[in-house]
């Protein structure tokens, strides 16, 4: 039987369920955290990501020049879960009531959260047509992190590092599906 007759539409809504990550904003003291599967590459060193207008990080988005971008392992599933389910709009207590831990680096003025594979602080490219009309940022990637155990010599080895580090694609209701094994292919 051939491929063609198992591919049935799907809602138009629904190709934003892929890999999530933190977008965290900050503005002098005041911090937010949300999950966004809404992230893409733009370039090898430049990032997208959309934030609704509603949302309490996109006013520390807009009066700032730099996000962070993480991406989460599967050992922090909840805190994700929450971070995603609670706007700091109603509880100015989110972050703490998340349990998210996290740790600074000497040459970032951005906690990073623990429980991630990788970081990335993206300094805004603004286009102020983007940002209102789409929700759309764009940045270049000025500082990268990313753990050893997962990630070397330029590439991702997830299946040799900690589960609880895998990345994950967000797909609805608190189901997520954690990244596969590795598979080489060779011509």
């Amino acid at each position: 039987m051939s491929q063609k007759e198992f591919v049935k539409p799907v809602g138009l809504e629904t190709p934003y369920r892929r890999g999530t990550a933190f977008v965290e904003s900050k503005q002098g003291d005041d911090l937010d955290i949300m999950p966004a599967s809404w992230n893409c590459p733009l370039d090898y060193d430049k990032m997208t990501v959309v934030i609704d207008s509603t949302h309490y990080s996109r006013k520390l988005i807009e009066a700032s020049e730099y996000i962070l971008l993480a991406v989460p392992g599967m050992g922090i599933q909840k805190e994700i879960l929450y971070l995603g389910s609670v706007s700091k709009n109603d509880n100015l207590n989110k972050i703490a009531d998340s349990g998210l831990k996290f740790f600074t680096l000497p040459d970032c003025d951005f906690p990073l959260p623990e429980g991630c594979s990788a970081w990335a602080v993206i300094k805004l490219i603004r286009e102020p047509h983007n940002e209102k009309t789409y929700d759309l940022f764009m940045g270049q990637i000025v500082k990268a992190w990313a753990d050893s155990r997962v990630f070397s010599n330029n590439h991702w080895h997830l299946e040799e590092g900690p589960d609880e580090l895998r990345s994950m694609h967000y797909v609805a209701g608190g189901h997520f599906y954690a990244i596969g094994k590795r598979v080489d292919v060779t011509l």
